[in-house]
């Protein structure tokens, strides 16, 4: 009977893990509320590329696909280690939208990936994200970045605010997931 229940309970663990696996990046709404700005949506630090490559031919993948996108890699590339791990530091454009009294406006983002190779996936890890603000530039002109935690999306009251949602998180999924579409794609041309 013990090993019936062991195997059971080992089972209903494993599947667990596996659907805890993010495959795409989403902001979530917390509990977290602060008084002026509202309520507080975090996205998932990390999503999967699920394939059956080894961890080397998932390295050649992420690899390939940063020299394709960066006419000079090495730039971007913070540091690689032997088939297991690439950090990357990139610069989206205008990634942070607001709409406010009919105007829009565009922030940069500056972002951190860590891309960690196994064997049948690619874990793709956001570090860290820093919001542009250009109209508070340093005085050597240089542009103030300052750490984005996550997105005030909702009023305090819980309704979504029309200036940001479904706006700013979008954009920023849809740029973080297209990410991830990408190296789904290059693993089936591969």
């Amino acid at each position: 009977m013990k090993p019936i229940l062991f195997f059971i309970s080992l089972f209903l663990v494993t599947t667990l893990q596996a659907q805890e696996k993010n495959l795409v990046f989403k902001y979530v709404k917390t509990d977290e509320k602060k008084a002026i700005v509202g309520i507080k949506s975090v996205m998932n630090s990390s999503a999967f590329v699920l394939n059956n490559k080894t961890a080397v031919e998932n390295y050649e993948l992420v690899y390939d696909f940063i020299a394709e996108k960066h006419e000079y890699p090495q730039d971007i590339i913070l540091s690689a280690t032997s088939s297991e791990e690439i950090v990357i530091q990139e610069l989206a454009q205008g990634l942070y939208e607001m709409k406010s009294l009919g105007f829009t406006n565009s922030f940069d983002i500056r972002y951190k990936m860590t891309f960690l190779m196994r064997d049948g996936s690619i874990e793709c890890i956001i570090g860290e994200m820093q919001l542009g603000n250009t109209a508070a530039m340093k005085k050597n002109m240089e542009t103030e970045w300052n750490t984005l935690e996550g997105l005030y999306l909702h009023h305090k009251n819980g309704k979504p605010k029309k200036t940001m949602k479904g706006i700013t998180d979008l954009k920023i999924e849809n740029y973080f997931n297209s990410i991830l579409a990408l190296l789904r794609s290059k693993k089936q041309q591969n």
